[in-house]
């Protein structure tokens, strides 16, 4: 297969947000008296706020009241602890892909805004373009996000290389046609079994992407 293009997961892959993402949520669910491991949130990453809320009420017995209210408060709580963070070598590695003329989008079950805002601030003239939450019918694990980031940079799915680091973002690529390879920055490779490739750092991710893209 020749491959073209790569498309990034935002949180936890382009940004490193997910420890201050379980923060806010853990703040907001404490006041239930709900409490939940970070590799139990882990695990629910990719689906966007509305559908992990959902999921968490109903293990939990909440009202739809209970949710709306946890959905504001993880809201405020996260923009109150945010701070763009980046992992070691992302930035290098992102920039040489441009270098070489690679197309790259962002494929993410965050919100538009958010995403954005992040985007035009550091990533200015990287990504083509970015998939939010808002711009799908249905979010991770379905196909639908890949999808439509293939066809933004003008590719097939399988022309595609993920990058993903959650197991829902890694079954949505895989049910694309894209081949995926996931980075343990939040989860073991017990939970990244799924994926072609697993690495635990960004010089190894590169390695691989120059390998299958056959960049010199």
């Amino acid at each position: 297969m020749s491959y073209k293009g790569i498309l990034f997961d935002f949180d936890g892959v382009a940004v490193d947000s997910m420890h201050q993402h379980y923060d806010a949520w853990s703040k907001a669910f404490i006041k239930k008296n709900i409490n939940f491991s970070k590799e139990e949130f882990f695990q629910l990453e990719g689906q966007g706020i509305p559908k992990i809320a959902k999921m968490l009420w109903e293990q939990h017995g909440l009202t739809e009241q209970d949710i709306l209210d946890i959905i504001e408060k993880k809201v405020r709580y996260y923009y109150s602890l945010h701070k763009t963070q980046f992992y070691d070598y992302f930035l290098t590695m992102i920039q040489n892909l441009k270098n070489k003329n690679i197309p790259m989008a962002v494929v993410t079950g965050g919100q538009r805004e958010r995403v954005f805002d992040i985007l035009n601030e550091h990533f200015e003239g990287i990504f083509k373009n970015a998939v939010t939450i808002n711009e799908v019918e249905y979010g991770k694990p379905h196909p639908e996000p890949f999808i439509k980031g293939a066809d933004m940079l003008g590719l097939n799915p399988k022309e595609c290389i993920v990058v993903e680091n959650a197991p829902l973002g890694i079954k949505s690529a895989k049910n694309a046609g894209c081949l995926v390879i996931a980075i343990k920055t939040t989860l073991t490779e017990n939970y990244l079994s799924k994926a072609d490739f697993i690495f635990g750092t960004f010089q190894e991710v590169e390695q691989k992407l120059f390998s299958l893209l056959k960049i010199i």
